[in-house]
């Protein structure tokens, strides 16, 4: 007797091929928001060791994935963001799922060997958020959005202590659309 389970809510373009040449918006979340990757003052992220550890595999992407690119990104102190461009045959997810078991081998490195905060059981969450960037007024409206985001740290609902007020105009803003 199968159980009612919540569905999850479907990620992913149906019928898009996720290994054709195109610009994706990416962004990974650590597993419970847990702040691992630096803070950010006075609205600059100022990343720690193992946020510039995690910087230095985004910039690593387009090394180890020949035909990929990666020309924005911004690390957080609890996610990161980036444009990924897919120029090769190699899949979003591959790639995704490539990136978290790299950076989750090496972030275990660096609480064995540096001292590094501990995670619970996984360093990200299971999923991840993708949006297929169409047009150049995207593609630039994106870019904003990641080079803005330590700025508006404080208004971020993953930002474990922002400001619950913007959650409320969030909402109102929503229920407007």
């Amino acid at each position: 007797m199968e159980e009612d389970l919540p569905q999850r809510k479907k990620m992913r373009m149906e019928g898009f091929d996720y290994t054709s040449c195109a610009h994706y918006f990416v962004t990974i979340v650590v597993q419970d928001r847990i702040c691992l990757f630096g803070e950010v003052v006075d609205g600059e992220m100022v990343l720690n060791e193992a946020g510039i550890a995690i910087d230095t595999a985004l910039r690593g992407l387009q090394t180890r994935h020949h035909g990929c690119q990666v020309p924005i990104h911004i690390v957080m102190p609890n996610h990161i963001h980036f444009i990924f461009t897919n120029l090769s045959e190699i899949s979003l997810s591959e790639v995704v799922r490539k990136f978290k078991s790299y950076t989750t081998h090496l972030y275990i490195d660096g609480v064995n060997n540096k001292g590094w905060q501990r995670f619970h059981f996984k360093l990200w969450q299971r999923n991840y958020y993708e949006h297929i960037i169409l047009n150049q007024q995207s593609y630039d409206f994106i870019s904003n959005y990641i080079y803005m985001n330590p700025s508006r740290w404080n208004m971020d609902s993953i930002n474990p202590h922002h400001d619950m007020k913007c959650d409320e105009i969030m909402k109102h803003v929503k229920s407007l659309e």
